[in-house]
């Protein structure tokens, strides 16, 4: 199976880890840094489940994607990224009403095509190739089958000065819609 999503994200002013209780809080802020894009995506482990063990119980269809994207940056800074990454989706969890929603996390890489200018810091040069993770929910109604809405959080970084020095980086936070294709 194959999709593609179409992304909008923005820069937020904070560190990976701090994402979640600054949005919880609501005092997230944002540069005018900005990107739109699109990803394609097939799956390549197309379902398998993670046993707890000790008991009968398994975390079900879960599933292993590889993705790559193109991007397009604007604003504060301006120039193409292209990423790929390996996907890890949970299976499919019911909400309500026919809504569902699943999971995902990638691990990959990402490469810019000019050194971003607001990745940096004043003791550090911005680096055009770093590792890349993403972060992102899929939601999906039953009246729309093959079609989701994707909020995700999209992280450049050195990896703690693994392959760049620190203060390399940056966080966007954005959404985009995705379809199967045939």
């Amino acid at each position: 199976m194959w999709h593609v999503t179409g992304y909008a994200s923005r820069w937020a002013n904070t560190d990976l880890l701090d994402v979640p209780e600054r949005s919880f809080r609501g005092n997230l802020t944002f540069e005018d840094a900005n990107f739109v894009g699109a990803g394609l995506a097939r799956v390549i482990v197309p379902s398998f489940s993670i046993p707890v063990p000790g008991t009968d119980f398994a975390f079900r269809g879960n599933r292993i994607e590889i993705e790559g994207q193109v991007l397009r940056h604007f604003g504060s800074q301006s120039h193409w990224e292209g990423t790929v990454a390996i996907m890890f989706r949970t299976g499919q969890i019911p909400l309500f009403g026919g809504l569902s929603v699943n999971f995902a996390v990638g691990e990959g890489l990402s490469y810019a095509s000019e050194r971003p200018a607001l990745e940096g810091s004043f003791r550090v040069e911005p680096t055009r190739f770093l590792n890349y993770l993403a972060f992102e929910a899929e939601f999906s109604h039953a009246s729309l089958p093959g079609v989701y809405f994707v909020p995700r959080i999209h992280h450049r970084s050195g990896i703690f000065g693994v392959i760049a020095p620190r203060e390399s980086g940056s966080n966007f936070i954005g959404a985009g819609l995705r379809i199967d294709l045939p």
